[in-house]
């Protein structure tokens, strides 16, 4: 499925108003490199609806380097609270193991 831009918003309203931290990044800056060179996003923004409008809950760097090339439509993967609860604990334990490195 796609949506249009305007349609989406980042759950982190911070990091929304003020994404110059997250672009400096040497992660962001792969994945808008990549973009830029093939045109797309290969894997979907994960989202939650929220009334007429996504909120995405995984993807900020995929969304943040889209928004900057200038998309308009992004591939998204619509998740269900329950999925996005087990996504989020999958996230934390794999930063926590990272930690150890």
């Amino acid at each position: 499925m796609k949506v249009k831009r305007e349609q989406l918003f980042l759950r982190n309203q911070i990091l929304e108003q003020n994404p110059s931290n997250q672009k400096q990044t040497n992660l962001y800056k792969k994945v808008r490199d990549h973009i830029k060179k093939t045109g797309f996003i290969i894997n979907p923004l994960l989202v939650v609806k929220d009334k007429n409008n996504y909120k995405v809950v995984h993807g900020n760097n995929r969304y943040l380097a889209g928004v900057e090339l200038g998309l308009k439509e992004f591939p998204v993967e619509v998740l269900e609270d329950d999925e996005v609860k087990t996504i989020r604990k999958a996230a934390e334990t794999y930063q926590e193991v990272n930690l150890d490195e």
